[in-house]
């Protein structure tokens, strides 16, 4: 399951690479109900967030307390993918339970991991506090959706969720994928 998230979370992050076109900006309409910014929200966060403590332990990202708010899910396993360090909560029942993984991103680009995404049919940049985040999914929102934090413009957090069938008419994928977002934005400050 790692394995197959982290790849849904790489070609995620990669698509788009090569629909660049002759330099005009994207104009394609938001789908879902979802709206993109119409300015940059770059700059990185001014906000005093860190990454530093998590980088080694992507798993100590989320309280105990915040975990539980998750659902029913697995002790948090820790490992690395094409973004960095990466924990994982899978649900205890694939049917009944969602799944989520938070990636701890150290110098990488986040402008290019936002370009990357941005012509996904669920593209959402916007502030929040003061912090930035950039929601998207490559298909319709409806089973996972994925999160980016900008800690600064080479750090980030993404927070990626997998919704199970059971919990798809009360958690949204994009919703549920921020609000963990903003659980972690708070613990990033502290």
């Amino acid at each position: 399951m790692t394995a197959l998230l982290t790849a849904v979370l790489a070609i995620g992050v990669l698509a788009g690479c090569s629909e660049k076109t002759g330099g005009n900006p994207s104009t394609t309409a938001p789908t879902g109900g979802e709206q993109t910014s119409s300015t940059p929200t770059s700059g990185g966060s001014s906000s005093g967030l860190s990454i530093a403590k998590f980088v080694s332990k992507p798993c100590d990202i989320l309280t105990a307390a915040q975990v539980a708010k998750l659902g029913t899910v697995a002790a948090g396993k820790s490992g690395t993918n094409i973004l960095g360090a990466e924990c994982e909560w899978k649900g205890k029942d694939v049917i009944k339970n969602s799944t989520y993984s938070v990636t701890v991103t150290e110098d990488k680009n986040v402008e290019e991991m936002v370009a990357n995404v941005k012509s996904n049919p669920i593209f959402q940049d916007k502030k929040s506090d003061g912090v930035r985040l950039v929601t998207n999914d490559g298909s319709d929102g409806t089973l996972h959706c994925s999160t980016i934090i900008e800690v600064s413009k080479t750090d980030s957090v993404t927070v990626y969720v997998s919704i199970a069938a059971d919990e798809r008419p009360t958690k949204p994928a994009c919703p549920e994928s921020e609000t963990v977002a903003k659980m972690i934005v708070e613990n990033l400050r502290g």
